[in-house]
């Protein structure tokens, strides 16, 4: 791939996904009971940021960070379905951030004697990251004013704290979070060309990446320094910070390469992303054990806010690469590890385990929340975004080619790579079965190349274009339809569905998972063992490939997939259900996606 070409990383440019399906109505739930009543339910949001030098509020470390995921979580899903109440939403939370910012620009709940790194074990610069983060997102959404006007002052805040005042990002504990800035200064260079801000951006990424710091987490002297870690050819795990948050600094490599061109900075990150797939996503999609990587993908489970950290940074791998296997993993996270993250319309959970049962993080991290404030956590306030980053990633377009990676209902308004408006609709049951139709509306004909993604599972993929069908199909890989596209074109495709299987080692060697296209398939099975005629846990089932092959779908609108399959137990054949990753949890129930299978 040319440097020019990697250079020219792809855009989203969706105004409205119209999303429908399964998918559309688990997000759509979560906007009205969650995104469009988050301030009223949590009124006392922004009062730290109001009055900083009050302790009237209990406040966790990290607290500075809630309003800018939530606003982060708002523009995407803005994204999903242009609904006036969650722009209405997302306009007052940006008049709440600019009534609460400082004269000085500051945006954290922190006293001016604890702010930034006055007082140890303080998260200030990453909240700062978020908040602008959100404000950025916000107005390249809507083109709200005010939304980049106090980014910029908050940012400018952070550069005359640190830079001006010659005190470095290192110097803070909690650095591989704090570095974080780094991303927001990149990409306001690329918003405003102020050249502070990639001076700042590169100080931290070239220089402070190599600082030894204490790590409050370990308790140990050490230095992110990823690039030099990818020099010596480590993995993700085997570097000195290998902890989720350190993804969100990562992200910087991208705006990085696309300003500068250095290749160091794509290799860099092409390393990383490559070394998590390998080492540390597990099959449900979720990155990392418990809060940071450890290159065990087959024990644990990922926290939400892991998987939002590893979706934005293989959404912004993708854009760079255009690598439809990238693509891949972004439907595996979502399909999995974000639904299965909701927890009915509103909740969302702090651990996703492969094997055992989700609880609401409101409840596993209510010391999170505060008077006014009880709901809000790191991933209650992060899961929306996780479940709206599919309208980062499922339509790109670049200089000539438009790009579909993702396949589920919808009917999306967006731009062709000459930034005329089209349509595209795709009506389809997907991932229940393997058929969708794609059919184009253009406002005038255009010559472009659609690059239609074909799953990495898909070992056979039927495509016809307006009734003639395509040869030379090859998995993992776009097929590229390079024509004078006009409205009415209608493409149908058919994916093959084979249930595909994953090998265990290590702590699961022995067993296998099985997916059915992108869905994981797990077995419910409850704490009193009666059900399900399984009167023993599922270590003791014993699955035949064969019968597994062989299942009967359930038609079933309420459950992403669902099907029978007969096992066999104590020399007895019975049915039993196994269901999508993301339905397979429920109150007082237990689940298992490793499988004894024959």
């Amino acid at each position: 791939m040319s440097l020019l070409k990697r250079k020219a990383a792809s855009q989203n440019l969706i105004n409205n996904m119209n999303l429908g399906g399964y998918a559309g109505k688990r997000l759509a739930s979560n906007e009205s009971a969650w995104v469009h009543h988050v301030l009223e339910n949590n009124p006392n949001m922004f009062e730290a940021f109001a009055n900083p030098e009050s302790n009237t509020l209990a406040k966790c470390n990290w607290h500075g960070e809630f309003p800018g995921k939530i606003l982060t979580g708002m523009a995407q899903t803005l994204r999903a379905f242009h609904n006036p109440v969650t722009l209405s939403a997302g306009n007052k939370m940006v008049q709440m951030f600019k009534s609460v910012q400082g004269v000085d620009g500051y945006l954290g709940p922190w006293s001016a004697s604890t702010r930034f790194d006055g007082d140890k074990n303080k998260w200030d610069t990453w909240g700062h990251y978020h908040c602008i983060y959100g404000l950025y997102q916000w107005y390249k959404v809507t083109n709200n004013q005010d939304a980049l006007d106090v980014a910029i002052k908050a940012a400018d805040c952070v550069y005359n704290y640190f830079i001006v005042g010659k005190k470095t990002f290192a110097s803070q504990d909690w650095a591989e979070c704090n570095f974080a800035i780094s991303h927001t200064f990149a990409i306001l260079y690329q918003e405003t060309n102020d050249r502070r801000y990639l001076e700042a951006c590169e100080q931290i990424v070239l220089n402070e990446w190599k600082y030894e710091y204490h790590d409050f987490y370990t308790n140990k002297t050490l230095a992110c320094d990823w690039l030099g870690a990818v020099k010596e050819g480590k993995e993700f795990y085997q570097s000195s910070q290998p902890r989720w948050e350190g993804l969100h600094t990562i992200l910087t490599l991208s705006p990085l390469y696309q300003i500068t061109g250095n290749e160091e900075y794509y290799h860099a990150l092409e390393h990383l992303w490559h070394s998590i797939v390998k080492y540390d996503r597990h099959n449900f999609g979720g990155f990392g054990t418990g809060e940071g990587a450890e290159g065990k993908p087959y024990i644990g489970g990922s926290e939400t806010c892991n998987t939002v950290a590893w979706m934005a940074m293989s959404t912004e791998f993708l854009k760079l690469s255009k690598l439809s296997y990238v693509a891949d993993e972004l439907e595996l996270s979502f399909y999995n590890a974000s639904i299965g993250s909701l927890v009915g319309d509103y909740g969302f959970t702090y651990m996703n385990p492969m094997s055992g049962e989700r609880i609401s993080a409101q409840i596993i991290l209510a010391n999170h929340g505060f008077e006014g404030g009880t709901e809000l956590s790191c991933c209650q306030a992060n899961g929306n975004r996780g479940l709206s980053q599919i309208t980062e990633w499922a339509i790109l377009s670049d200089e000539d080619s438009l790009y579909i990676n993702y396949f589920g209902q919808y009917n999306a308004e967006t731009k062709t790579p000459r930034g005329a408006d089209i349509k595209i609709l795709q009506e389809t049951d997907y991932p229940k079965s393997g058929g969708t139709k794609i059919v184009l509306t253009l406002d005038k004909n255009e010559e472009f190349k659609l690059n239609l993604r074909i799953p990495s599972w898909s070992t056979n993929t039927a495509i016809l274009l307006n009734g003639t069908r395509f040869d030379n199909i090859t998995a993992g890989q776009y097929f590229v339809i390079d024509r004078m596209w006009q409205s009415g074109d209608t493409i149908e495709m058919e994916f093959d569905m084979s249930v595909h299987y994953w090998v265990g080692e290590q702590e699961c060697e022995g067993k296998e998972c099985a997916f059915y296209g992108p869905v994981l398939l797990a077995m419910k099975w409850p704490k009193t063992l009666t059900a399900q005629n399984i009167s023993k846990s599922p270590a003791d089932v014993i699955f035949h490939r064969a019968d597994i092959n062989a299942h009967t779908l359930i038609d079933n609108i309420n459950c992403l997939l669902s099907l029978t399959v007969k096992v066999y137990n104590q020399q007895q054949v019975d049915d039993v259900n196994l269901v999508a990753y993301a339905d397979a949890w429920t109150d007082g129930e237990l689940y298992e996606t490793w499988f004894n299978i024959v």
